[in-house]
């Protein structure tokens, strides 16, 4: 009988076509809620953009629709189509690739709850 910590370590190693595919929309939901959790908290005043790169980007709506929404969705369709044609190299780069940024925006957004709940507790 398998245990919790193997179906997970399982599932975390499975590099099959399917899997990379949720898991690259996976990582665009966190791309894409990172940017509005980015939105909402500096609208509170409390916080300021942390990455210097994304300063003049989150600034502007339509600048930050585009490179948090629109390209990376582009770079994830074209990423997918391409996975069918793939060897099992390919697979497992791909796989580590996007557990890498899955894992990345994970924290980030955990991040994003933590500062939610300190400016709650702040204006309380």
């Amino acid at each position: 009988m398998k245990t919790n910590s193997s179906k997970i370590s399982a599932l975390w190693k499975d590099d099959s076509e399917i899997c990379i595919k949720k898991r690259l929309f996976l990582l665009f939901m966190f791309n894409f809620s990172d940017w509005v959790c980015t939105l909402s908290l500096l609208r509170t005043g409390f916080f300021k953009e942390a990455n210097p790169l994304m300063r003049d980007v989150i600034s502007s709506v339509y600048l930050g629709l585009l490179v948090k929404a629109v390209i990376p969705l582009i770079l994830i369709l074209f990423a997918v189509s391409k996975i069918k044609d793939a060897d099992k190299r390919q697979l497992l780069i791909s796989n580590n690739i996007a557990l890498f940024g899955v894992s990345v925006y994970f924290l980030l957004n955990v991040y994003h709850i933590a500062c939610f709940v300190a400016v709650h507790t702040i204006i309380k």
